[in-house]
């Protein structure tokens, strides 16, 4: 093999780049769902089976800020890669790099679990990286996240465009310390991360030769999508299940906020929805169903069908009890039986929910 690839393998390669909005791989991204990733899909657990030992752990000296000139820019911290060297073809033979960009949370479950990169690698002959975003998993500034969160001027530097230039000075120090400055690059990540693979294909054409991009919002932001927003895709989704069921749904909040106004109204939705704790306000209530109704149409793969699950719920109680009884059903089929239900179970401030949250606030107000 010469100093390119063959021209076939150009040819499968383009066909992959261009194939983003086919592109279907599986990668659950932070949303309210907290179980593992062998829980949240069988099928990606059952089919992959990445042996520990095909990675090999390194940490890059990364610069805390890359786009200013004061002192505290120069600062740096440790971040961290991973990279699967199994199917490389080697530098001379300018094999590919695929570039997994990990996204809000450790890249450790990407890593083992993400079966895009490695099923396409065979063919040709890429190496495999990993590369975790800042303020997450072992990639924490500051020492801590409690040192890098403390403040406005250290979360300061935790935002995307610094995270898509960690990136690029990753990928170039591989492509140097591995002499591959012919191999060519594909960045690939999926909903926020397949956002920072699109932006870094358009900001770093000269590093990346393409993007996959696969459920990533990459223009859905309020007042530049046609529709609504995230919620117009879970209401449709639920309104394509069952529309009794979304109109169940839609007319349950206003029923929630009356029966929270009689004088015992807050113990009475307690008691209905089984909550741990008495409920404060009818807020509190809402907001986990609310979290429910998006997890279950975020998370709606087809082995599991949690929209039909919560659906076929509600409506199957609609003979048997009120709305709020039906809605408590869905709730039910959603979460399995329980003694209690937490309302703040979707609101636990973990590392990646708190960081997650903070990059939501930063993201949306561009």
């Amino acid at each position: 093999m010469g100093s390119v690839l063959p021209s076939f393998q150009w040819l499968s390669l383009f066909f992959l780049i261009i194939s983003v909005n086919v592109c279907a791989f599986k990668i659950p991204r932070l949303g309210t769902w907290q179980r593992s990733t062998k829980e949240r899909d069988p099928e990606i657990s059952s089919s992959l089976h990445l042996s520990d030992d095909d990675l090999k752990t390194f940490y890059y000296t990364q610069r805390l800020d890359h786009f200013n000139y004061r002192p505290d820019s120069y600062h740096t911290f440790q971040q961290r890669y991973m990279v699967n060297f199994k199917y490389w073809g080697g530098a001379k033979s300018s094999a590919p790099i695929f570039a997994f960009f990990g996204a809000e949370g450790p890249v450790d479950e990407d890593a083992k679990y993400i079966g895009f990169l490695r099923d396409n690698a065979p063919q040709f002959n890429a190496l495999i990286v990993f590369i975790e975003h800042r303020y997450y998993g072992k990639s924490i500034p500051f020492g801590s996240s409690e040192e890098a969160m403390r403040n406005a001027s250290t979360r300061g530097y935790f935002n995307s465009a610094q995270a898509i230039a960690d990136y690029a000075a990753v990928l170039l120090h591989i492509k140097k310390t591995l002499s591959a400055q012919n191999s060519p690059i594909i960045v690939i990540g999926g909903s926020y991360g397949g956002m920072l693979a699109s932006w870094f294909r358009l900001k770093y054409p000269h590093i990346a030769l393409g993007a996959l991009a696969s459920s990533a919002p990459i223009l859905y932001f309020n007042g530049i999508a046609p529709q609504a927003g995230y919620y117009y895709i879970v209401t449709k989704d639920f309104k394509e299940t069952s529309e009794s069921c979304y109109q169940t749904i839609r007319k349950s909040w206003s029923e929630i906020d009356r029966v929270a106004k009689k004088p015992n109204g807050l113990s009475i939705l307690s008691k209905r929805f089984k909550t741990c704790d008495k409920l404060n306000k009818s807020f509190d209530l809402k907001d986990y169903l609310d979290s429910l109704y998006t997890d279950a149409a975020q998370y709606n793969y087809p082995s599991e069908h949690p929209v039909k699950i919560v659906c076929g719920a509600i409506d199957a109680a609609a003979k048997k009890t009120d709305i709020l009884g039906q809605i408590f059903e869905g709730v039910v089929a959603y979460k399995q039986h329980r003694s209690c239900y937490d309302m703040n179970e979707y609101n636990h401030p973990t590392e990646s929910f708190l960081g997650w949250r903070w990059q939501v606030n930063v993201i949306w107000s561009y």
